[in-house]
């Protein structure tokens, strides 16, 4: 196995980091941007922004524990459920400061029906990554502890009682469920299983289902979603944070001509603890999955990178981290199958709220309303209706290009951060600082780990589809890419069932899908996969569905894809030609202008095509390949 370098940076008293390449330890947290450190080599103490802090040198070579990347994909559910089974064992010690956390251990270790050396290795495991993924078995173990050894008929009977004997409205006990999943084994002339196995598989399931069926509908939603003046569970930072879309109330102008291109899309992540902003993204795209994770993705990542690129270096944003339940509505692009996966990898609760309830997001609805109501005040506003709009004309004023009104609201969330907030009665940032450092009278949960893993949590927070590799590489949207990693996996059969092929994950970003980024077993890390044709355009998902429009009005196939990216090329002249003119183009043609700056972005954020000309190019034709060719003899 390959290893990885570290993707959590702790700052913590007595934490060895790096600063410009000197090694120090860390004395006091000072701020929640500022660390005092003592030199190691000099014994010097200085204070160190947290910004310019990295692991230890020692680390960074990989003198860590192990930590590998795996594909997720392959992940089973009764892994995962084992991996989360393990997470629950563990979390009463993940933050304690007790001094019988040996105690806990102990206790830990036999509910989970292991040694105490085991806890304290999942501990150590899960600490250093903070990714749900570090608690799966050890991929292709044989045997050993923790690894599943129950017969098939006895998984039946234990999952066959838990449903019908304890998950009643008898609301039976534990110790009966075990006596009874025992006498049916002994009945049946199985092995018994053991019963801290049994119990485990009880707590595991413990969860809003269970008390639906044992207690009623109306106690579980009292239990999991009481309605009251505050949101329950949010009493720290990250504890909770609700995210959602809005189209801001003002006209934008393009970056060539800068005539107006109406109005741009937000996603918003906030605090509900502190009500910090923790995230945003802006977009000139309709809300998507995409956007979703971006947001997301942002709101844990640091900020100091982002904000030297926008050139806005005097303000902080000292606010990042990976949130413990994300709260969002119903939208569709909130339901999908990459949040589910990404947030269950990051170990966040995903909650969505009910349909038709805005009660329920009554905190980042609030902030909305309060960025709009900044927004008032912009040449080019909206504002909120015709009445309050009267005869202005909001197209005629605009004058903020994309750019321009990114860095307005980045200027805007470092004034509101500042601003007392009525509903905690001080500032959001004083309320961020106070909840992570604490105070005299309550101590705070300390600085969150900072992830440096970026580009893995990019990737995983980024649309994905699912395909088999073929000898002419993957199709998806009637587009063929390919590169020489994927040739092991070609007609690779599905672990199970031998009949079928197996599936891999591709994730694509919409805004440019040129490439696809695959997960690579063997290389133990994420490969770009370019077009099979390398000389078709970088192009958004949004212009070939427009091609294949066009494609299909004038009869050309969409398999044809040199036709089809010709088809693009004439609506991205048309659109040069009458950008000046009418507003729909210009707004087009800004569209493709962000979309080429997250291109170029992505060469520093994700991974890059190692070889854009495949060294043996795949086959043109679907299912020939001309290494399967032999020769006739001559006899």
């Amino acid at each position: 196995m390959s290893k990885a370098g570290p993707v959590q940076l702790w700052l913590r008293e007595g934490a060895v980091v790096t600063h410009d390449g000197r090694e120090y330890v860390i004395v006091a947290l000072a701020d929640i941007n500022l660390v005092m450190a003592k030199e190691l080599e000099s014994g010097e103490k200085v204070f160190l922004k947290i910004g310019g802090l990295e692991p230890p040198k020692r680390i960074r070579e990989g003198a860590d524990p192990e930590t590998v990347e795996r594909d997720l994909s392959s992940v089973s559910e009764e892994d995962w459920r084992l991996a989360d089974e393990r997470r629950r064992h563990i979390e009463p010690l993940l933050n304690t400061t007790y001094l019988h956390s040996a105690a806990l251990a102990e206790q830990a270790a036999a509910m989970a029906g292991v040694s105490r050396a085991t806890i304290y290795r999942w501990i150590t495991a899960f600490k250093s990554t903070g990714l749900l993924s570090s608690l799966l078995q050890n991929p292709g173990g044989k045997g050993g502890k923790r690894k599943a050894r129950l017969l098939p008929e006895v998984e039946t009977i234990i999952s066959d009682s838990i449903e019908n004997c304890y998950d009643t409205e008898q609301q039976r006990s534990i110790a009966e469920t075990i006596v009874e999943i025992r006498r049916r084994c002994s009945n049946a002339n199985l092995p018994l299983p053991a019963i801290n196995t049994i119990r485990t598989r009880l707590n595991h399931t413990a969860g809003r289902e269970r008390i639906a069926r044992r207690k009623g509908e109306a106690a579980a939603h009292d239990r999991f979603d009481p309605i009251k003046g505050s949101i329950p569970d949010a009493d720290w930072p990250l504890a909770m944070v609700q995210i959602d879309h809005t189209e801001l109330p003002v006209v934008i102008v393009d970056d060539i001509y800068r005539k107006s291109i109406k109005r741009v899309w937000i996603t918003l992540a906030i605090d509900v603890y502190s009500r910090v902003c923790l995230g945003m993204h802006l977009s000139l795209d309709a809300p998507s999955a995409m956007s979703a994770g971006m947001c997301i993705s942002h709101a844990i990542l640091p900020k100091e990178k982002w904000l030297t690129r926008l050139n806005v270096t005097s303000v902080d944003w000292p606010c990042w981290g990976t949130m413990g339940v994300l709260h969002m509505d119903n939208a569709r692009e909130f339901r999908g199958d990459m949040l589910k996966v990404a947030c269950k990898e990051y170990d966040i609760d995903l909650h969505l709220r009910p349909v038709k309830k805005p009660r329920f997001g009554g905190h980042i609805e609030r902030m909305m309303g309060t960025v709009s109501t900044g927004l008032t005040g912009l040449k080019g506003a909206t504002f909120s209706g015709p009445a309050e709009k009267g005869e202005y004309d909001s197209e005629g004023h605009a004058c903020m290009t994309f750019g321009e009104l990114e860095r307005w609201l980045i200027l805007f969330f470092a004034k509101y951060h500042q601003k007392r907030h009525d509903g905690i009665g001080m500032s959001p940032l004083a309320k961020w600082r106070e909840g992570l450092l604490g105070t005299k009278d309550k101590p705070g949960r300390g600085l969150p780990a900072r992830r440096l893993d970026e580009e893995r949590l990019r990737i995983n927070f980024m649309p994905f589809f699912e395909r088999t590799v073929q000898n002419y590489g993957v199709l998806i949207d009637d587009v063929h890419y390919y590169h020489d990693v994927l040739r092991p996996w070609i007609n690779t059969p599905h672990p199970e069932f031998k009949k079928h092929k197996r599936k891999f994950r591709f994730h694509r970003d919409p805004r440019d899908i040129s490439a696809l980024y695959f997960f690579d077993e063997i290389g133990k890390r994420h490969f770009a996969i370019p077009y099979r044709d390398t000389s078709l355009p970088p192009v958004s998902i949004w212009e070939l569905r427009e091609a294949h429009r066009s494609a299909d009005e004038r009869g050309i196939p969409h398999e044809n894809e040199k036709a089809v990216f010709a088809l693009i090329n004439e609506q991205r002249k048309i659109e040069e030609e009458a950008a000046e003119k009418t507003k729909s183009a210009r707004r087009a043609q800004q569209r493709r202008v962000q979309h080429e700056k997250a291109r170029k972005q992505r060469a520093d954020d994700l991974p890059t095509v190692s070889n854009s000309a495949p060294s043996m190019p795949a086959p043109g034709v679907r299912g020939y390949d001309p290494e399967a060719v032999v020769p006739l003899e001559d006899d």
